[in-house]
């Protein structure tokens, strides 16, 4: 696997040694799994941190696998003691949370990936204002976010409910990786003929779902926390709720709306208070002194 960065060319090799060139200038050693995305990485953690902790360099792994292999190859610490995070994808783990790593140095995102945080109220109305150079009350009243949040989850959780069903159950079925130009009409909302052939086409090869479905809703009722609709937000693709809000605003203003533009925006003006999870658990595993022992420990596959 080959991966580019910063114009450069990267070995998967060479992505995983990055850190004996980079890692003095940090004061900690953060392991995620976006090759390309380091600046969006930076740019949460500068806000998290309010700059107060040195991360000169984000380790980007090339994917979930990659990051557990550096885990176990590097364990909790550098051989200077400096603390090793690894960041990953909550996906579907944290429904399946028997697929997950146990040692808190590796922390799964609380949704399902880091995207899935930028959609957040107040980010996407002070854009729409800038955009539409309009007062905050008019834009409130145009896009009426609360409704788009709200009709959204409602819609597409059962979709997703069906992508963690075939991630369990029956993985040769494609999920979260087609879901857009499958499910998602010109206006943002669910397709939902698609969405009811593709749950036929999973009961046809692996028999009676319903049961599978409750099983799943109860485990987002038990694994996340926050109200249903948060809940149900946490399991939803960041890609595809910027995709919906992207065609939503541009339905309601009447406008193109730049996919990238919004998206930019939304980087670094997002609210961090669902990541404040992450800044407390950083700090607290830098703040220890258990790093004697440098082993992957606490590791175990299902």
């Amino acid at each position: 696997m080959n991966d580019y960065a910063d114009g450069l060319y990267y070995s998967s090799e060479g992505l995983l040694n990055r850190e004996l060139f980079l890692s003095d200038f940090n004061n900690v050693n953060i392991y995620v799994e976006d090759t390309g995305k380091e600046y969006e990485y930076e740019g949460v953690f500068e806000r998290l941190f309010d700059n107060n902790i040195k991360i000169f360099s984000i380790f980007p792994l090339g994917g979930k696998e990659a990051v557990i292999k550096a885990f176990r190859e590097k364990g909790i610490a550098d051989n200077e003691g400096k603390t090793n995070i690894y960041i990953v994808d909550g996906d579907f783990d944290n429904i399946w949370d028997d697929c997950k790593v146990n040692s808190p140095n590796v922390i799964y995102l609380s949704r399902y990936n880091i995207e899935s945080y930028y959609c957040s109220k107040e980010a996407v109305v002070k854009y729409m204002r800038l955009f539409l150079k309009r007062k905050r009350e008019d834009v409130d009243n145009l896009i009426q976010f609360d409704n788009w949040r709200l009709n959204f989850c409602s819609t597409i959780t059962p979709l997703f409910i069906l992508f963690a069903l075939v991630k369990k159950h029956c993985p040769t079925i494609p999920t979260v990786g087609t879901a857009i130009k499958d499910f998602l009409d010109r206006n943002g909302n669910l397709i939902i003929e698609n969405m009811d052939k593709y749950r036929l086409e999973i009961s046809n090869k692996i028999g009676p779902i319903d049961s599978i479905e409750d099983e799943i809703k109860e485990k987002i009722d038990k694994n996340f926390t926050g109200d249903n609709e948060e809940k149900n937000l946490s399991i939803i693709c960041g890609k595809f709720q910027i995709e919906s809000l992207c065609r939503y605003l541009k339905y309601h203003c009447g406008k193109d709306i730049s996919r990238n533009s919004l998206r930019n925006y939304l980087i670094e003006n997002f609210d961090l208070s669902p990541l404040s999870f992450l800044k407390d658990k950083i700090l607290f595993l830098m703040s220890t002194k258990t790093h004697s022992c440098n082993t992957a420990w606490c590791f175990y596959t299902p």
